[in-house]
């Protein structure tokens, strides 16, 4: 979507409209003058102090907001005043950056009075739950307050009582801080503090015992934080001055010495109070976990436990508010800045660790189950407050004191849990499709959705079904409609894609869909001359005699002439050229001739060695070679069937060359006479196997042609095919892969030293245009592959160097693998493929499989059947230890990640087939996540588990014993079935495409199909996260920082969501478990590149992310797909009438002259709908009158057709503009 180009002329004109409308130039309008201009919606030069103030406030910058306070106090001081654009210079000048982010939509949330009013009704729902109604009947035991700012610090704070501004202990909350502060003089802090998940209270007098030494599990627990008020400032100070430290933190971070409150009297609030005192009288268990730490010789040398546990109270006793809590939540979010000031309070590399021990232990006991329906870090506190974390979003605070069992707030819990299912805020909920079942508050839904409708409509417009398939993966809906009620199939229909046609009849969209000037797919397919579509249509069911055609200036072109016998091809097969001259003279479009079985009369004089024929038919009659018929023959196969080589010859060469083809007959193919059932039938498989040929827009084919060749492009460029080849493996696409299948299978033809033409370049890419266009202009999602990859090289040969580690022997057959072998292979989300080493062997996937029948097992029977009979947290114990967790007195597996969870999933899983097709079913399901490729099964390794499975059955009785098996499980067939699962093989190629599969929200990324849905992904990939790597996941969780699953066998599967799945392989172990190579490999990974799930904040401390920009991450229109994106919202705010929305996209740099698929423009729809305030809003931006869409309309010629009852003043505005703009 770019501007339409405009002559020196025609700029000329469009500044003399703008100077009689009273308008500048638009692109050279100063900041400042453009925040006015959108303000002033009344056109007469003044702006009202309200108008400011609730522009503040509706996208949430409070009043006393350092920013804009002065401001503020001037607009509140005098409501009366009139502000021109002179005094709005005046009085915005050291606040026009803020205000412009904020009236732009530009804030991080730019819609914060609906997300401001959805919390307050979450809030309510939260109350009414609890049977307390908002603000009445409310004690201190239901009290329930939130705050919330976001990292552009939009604040918010409300709650069921009057008063919000209620003072609390810090409590818990604390521990980051002193986490963070600790771990800043304390590069050595890992040593002495771990990052598991305990299973245990906050209080609990446990300590880790690992590589025989023991330790606090976490610095969220009460030995952790003890432990970092040990390690917090330098050796030899005191516990005052250590406090001051503390004290000097909470002050930047709450914003107390700003200079506001200085004015207004406000000291910072005390800091000690008789809280302290309070926790030392009631403080003997910390007491005594100081004593067990000191015992355990867990604190440094020389430390003196009573300071220890004082600075401990008196940091939990420091008051603050919810409201205060809020910002530092949004520090965090932010990366340690904070997102008022911007003043730097935390480093990001203790932002990223607290996040991280937040994520997998904030909540104690109820930790697992947080991190899986809620899915963002927090941290719950004995006083009732809750600091919950959206990175790069905002911070919450909640406080309400009554507690659950797990000592958490139960109205805090059930308010984010309700939050995290209304809005995107789970950490995997940016998976494809997960946001069409939540709220994304940082982008308003209709956006979303017109994103998916205008991607689907430009795919179709240029034929590219590959992109057609993934976008209806990804949840697109076929049948959307845009401003002008157009579909896809009319885009398709209009341009003559056949391909993308025949794929939308089959999955059943609306075949004759009227848009707004009440045409048809069919109407457009016979306006512009593709008989070929109308045929399909026609044989699809839609009846051509009933279509209303558009009512336009531009005539209609004539359809080509159908042959009603087959005259053609009788005279091809006996060789009767002059027959042929003469049907050609006489009108007859060879090109879009089949009979009953799609051949064409190339195909027939090949099949009998004319060779006269076979020229005339190629060179001056323009029938296309690479047909297939429905046989998928093509001419070239029949005359190698029929030897005939002097033709086959004569096919190279015309393949080799640039066809000389009459340009009354461009060759267009048309569909075959296939039987109906092809269109009928109601299959899932998207395969192309049934799709007929078409031809693909020309666009990319020019875009590869300069860009392959430095030179201007045009009709007669040529480029080599191994330049194409070169071309695709740069960017990580394999000859392997199935959608460049054709492609590949042509190029093998034509020989490595052949040329192409636009014309063959055209056939030959078929479907997958947009991925070559993507490719060339370095879109996919990592652009720079071959640099990537080089990384890569270098991280696989250091661990390459490590022997350390030993072979699984539990298992015999495993003993039996080569201890040195090491393979890995990545496959990304667009399908770019790279491996090295041992990529090929094939291995046991054992415990991975535990991923797969997990989401199997949703699939069938939903989440919340299955986690009735196992649970999300992790055990803390060994994957097959004799434990089960207790829930309420009812006990079941942790998780689905350790053996007994797996075998329950296997009890599960199609209980309605015999064992046979259940495996079956799972070999299916693993080959369509890897790609279609080769999955197998190692029957040795399966009578190895089967014969030493004594640990097993023990679970399987141990789960029978406690009655969480389903009542029906047949326990020998369940084991039996599980231990079929551990045995499938892979390689390394193939399992990365699996991972990718699951990286895609559960679309394979090579085939485009869908196998699970994002939600199952969603809830997988958050147990792999917090469960995956067996006892060492929080470690995992916190150096690594990405979903994984390891294997006895040395695999390990790695998923980073939206980017890429990996697949590593090394059969030496670690004493957990996991491969030793397979660790140190992903750790260097994540050292280089900030893959890590909350890496945002320390993007600079690495090298710069591999991953492709998208359009959303950029901060301004510069960039050609920004400007695409906001072009559509200009003409849906056109189409709707809105004019604020339409100053506002101006404000953000949109272009009125951007352009739609169809030549249409902002003016074109809101003249159509005769909105009188949008054209003038247009015409005051310069908007052209006079733009011409693909039917030869106008925004005038709409308005008379189309337009509602006001279209005399739509008329009447559009003929005075175009008095100035002749």
């Amino acid at each position: 979507m770019t501007p339409r180009r405009q002559s020196v002329q025609d700029r000329t004109l469009r500044l003399d409209l703008q100077k009689a409308l009273g308008e500048g130039d638009v692109e050279e309008i100063p900041l400042s003058r453009r925040i006015f201009e959108y303000l002033d919606q009344s056109n007469d030069g003044i702006v009202r102090p309200k108008a400011l103030l609730d522009h503040f406030n509706k996208c949430g910058l409070r009043t006393d907001d350092p920013r804009i306070s002065t401001l503020c106090d001037t607009l509140q001081d005098n409501p009366s005043l009139d502000i021109t654009i002179d005094v709005f210079e005046e009085l915005t000048k050291d606040s026009c950056g803020i205000i412009e982010k904020g009236f732009s939509g530009q804030l991080c949330i730019p819609t914060f009075d609906d997300f401001r009013a959805n919390v307050d009704r979450l809030i309510d729902e939260t109350c009414r739950h609890a049977g307390v109604d908002s603000k009445h009947n409310v004690t201190s035991a239901n009290a329930f307050v939130v705050s919330m700012c976001t990292v552009d610090g939009q604040r918010h704070v409300t709650g069921n009582q009057s008063e919000l501004e209620v003072e609390i202990c810090m409590e818990g909350c604390c521990k980051p801080i002193l986490y963070g502060m600790a771990m800043e003089t304390n590069p050595g802090i890992d040593n002495y503090i771990s990052h598991e998940p305990s299973g245990l209270d906050s209080h609990a007098m446990s300590l880790q015992l690992k590589d025989n030494k023991r330790r606090p599990h976490n610095p969220l627990m009460n030995t952790g934080a003890l432990l970092s008020c040990a390690l917090l400032g330098q050796p030899g100070q005191s516990v005052d001055e250590r406090y001051r430290l503390y004290e000097s933190r909470l002050h930047n971070l709450f914003s107390r010495t700003s200079k506001k409150q200085q004015d207004d009297g406000h000291l910072p609030t005390p800091l000690t109070t008789p809280v302290s005192v309070e926790e030392s009288k009631y403080a003997s268990r910390n007491t005594s976990l100081s004593y067990m730490l000191d015992d355990a010789k867990c604190f440094p040398p020389h430390t003196d436990v009573a300071d220890v546990v004082q600075l401990f109270f008196r940091a939990c006793a420091a008051t603050c508010s919810v409201d205060e809590l809020s910002l530092f939540a949004a520090t965090l979010a932010n990366g340690g800045l904070h997102p008022i000031t911007n003043e730097r309070i935390m480093q990001p590399q203790s932002v990223r660790q607290c996040l991280s021990v937040m994520f997998s232990c904030g909540l104690g006991t109820y930790s697992g189950e947080w991190s899986f329906h809620v899915g963002i870090p927090a941290l719950s506190s004995l006083g009732g407050a809750m600091l919950v974390v959206v990175p790069g979003l905002m911070g919450f605070c909640s406080y309400s004191p009554t507690l659950d069992r797990s000592n958490n707030s139960i109205h805090g819990v059930t308010f984010f849990k309700a939050l995290s299912r209304t809005f995107t805020f789970h950490n995997f909920d940016s998976l494809p499709m997960i946001n069409f079942q939540r709220k994304d508050p940082r982008r308003d839904s209709r956006t979303i959705q017109v994103e998916m409708t205008t991607k689907l409509l430009i795919a179709a417009a240029e034929g590219d079904v590959c992109e057609v398939r993934r976008l209806r993966s990804r949840g697109a809906n076929l049948d959307a409609i845009d401003y002008d009620s157009r579909t896809a199939l009319h885009l398709a229909a209009s341009e003559g894609k056949i391909k993308v046609v025949n794929y939308l009849v089959k999955h059943h969209v609306l075949l004759s869909p009227v848009d707004r000037w009440g045409g048809t797919p069919m109407s457009d397919a016979i306006t512009f001359g593709h008989l070929h579509v109308a045929q399909l249509l026609t044989k699809a069911g839609v009846i051509s005699n009933s279509i209303k055609h558009k009512t336009s200036s531009q005539p209609t072109k004539q359809p080509p002439v159908l042959l009603q016998d087959l005259s053609v091809f009788y005279a091809a097969y006996s060789g009767d050229l002059q027959s042929l001259k003469a049907s050609y003279t006489s009108g007859v479009n060879f090109s879009s001739l089949r009979d009953y079985d799609g051949r064409t009369p190339l195909h027939v004089a090949c099949a009998e060695g004319r060779f006269d024929v076979v020229k005339f038919l190629i060179t001056t009659a323009g029938v296309p070679i690479l047909v297939k018929d429905r046989n998928q023959k093509t001419p070239i196969s029949e005359a190698k069937r029929g030897g005939h080589a002097a033709v086959l010859e004569f096919i190279r060469k015309q393949l080799q060359t640039p066809a000389t083809v009459s340009k009354r007959h461009f060759p267009v193919l048309t569909v075959p006479q296939t039987p109906r059932r092809h269109i009928d039938d109601d299959d899932s498989d998207d395969s192309d196997d049934d799709l007929e040929d078409y031809e693909v827009s020309s666009h990319s084919a020019f875009q590869f042609l300069s860009m392959a060749t430095d030179n201007e492009p045009c009709d007669e460029a040529k480029v080599n095919v191994s330049t194409l080849i070169t071309t695709l493996r740069e960017n990580g696409l394999l000859e392997t892969d199935p959608r460049l299948k054709k492609l590949v299978e042509s190029v093998k033809f034509l020989g490595a030293d052949a040329t192409l033409s636009v014309e063959q370049y055209r056939y030959l890419t078929e479907s997958g245009a947009i991925l070559l266009e993507r490719a060339l202009a370095k879109s996919l999602i990592i652009p720079e592959f071959n640099d990537f990859c080089d990384e890569l090289i270098d991280i696989f040969e250091a661990a390459k160097l490590n022997r350390g580690g030993h072979i699984a022997t539990y298992i015999p057959q495993l003993a039996n693998v080569d201890p040195e072998k090491f393979g890995m292979a990545l496959c990304t989300i667009d399908g770019q493929r790279f491996s090295l080493g041992d990529s090929k062997d094939h291995f046991c996937v054992q415990s991975c499989s535990k991923a797969i029948s997990y989401c199997l097992a949703v699939e069938e029977l939903g989440a919340d059947k299955v986690h009735f009979h196992m649970g999300c947290e992790p055990s803390g114990l060994r994957f097959n230890d004799l434990s089960l967790l207790d829930r309420g007195g009812y006990r079941i597996p942790h998780n689905p990640m350790i053996n007994s969870g797996a075998i329950m999933s296997s009890s599960l899983i199609r209980k309605d087939l015999p064992l046979h097709q259940r495996f079956e079913y799972i070999m299916q399901t693993w080959k369509a996540l890897c790609g279609d490729s080769a999955v197998g099964f190692d029957n040795s390794v399966c009578l190895s588990e089967r014969s030493s499975a004594d640990r097993n059955w023990c679970l399987g009785f141990m789960m029978r014993e406690a009655e969480c098996l389903p009542d029906d499980t047949n326990l020998a067939e369940a084991l039996e079935f599980y231990f079929e699962q551990c045995s499938l093989t892979t390689s390394c190629e193939s399992f990365s495409v699996l991972a990718a599969s699951l990286a895609s929200g559960g679309v394979c990324p090579l085939t485009n199909h869908r196998v699970f849905e994002a939600e199952t992904v969603k809830n997988c990939l958050s147990l792999m996260f917090s469960c995956g790597m067996y006892d060492a996941s929080g470690t995992w969780g916190y150096s690594v920082g990405i979903p994984a699953k390891s294997g006895v066998s040395g695999v390990l599967l790695l998923v980073i969501p939206n980017v890429m799945g990996l697949a590593v392989w090394s059969p030496r172990l670690d004493e957990i478990g996991n491969s030793v190579r397979g660790v140190q490999f992903c750790q260097e990974l994540v050292t280089r590149f900030p893959f890590h799930n909350f890496d945002a904040f320390v993007e600079h401390m690495k090298q710069p992310s591999p991953v492709h920009r998208t359009a959303t991450d950029a901060k301004t229109a510069v960039d050609p797909k920004v400007r695409r994106k906001l072009a559509y919202q200009l003409l849906y705010a056109a189409y709707e009438g809105n004019v604020e929305e339409i100053r506002r996209l101006k404000l953000h740099g949109a272009s009125v002259h951007s352009c739609d698929y169809d030549g249409r423009t902002a003016m074109h729809i809101a003249a159509s709908m005769g909105h009188v305030a949008v054209v003038q809003e247009l015409l005051r931006q310069g908007a052209d009158i006079r733009a011409l869409d693909r039917w030869g309309g106008t925004p005038l010629s709409d308005a008379e057709r189309y337009a509602p009852s006001n279209a005399c003043d739509v008329m009447k505005l559009l003929q005075q503009a175009m008095t100035v703009y002749p």
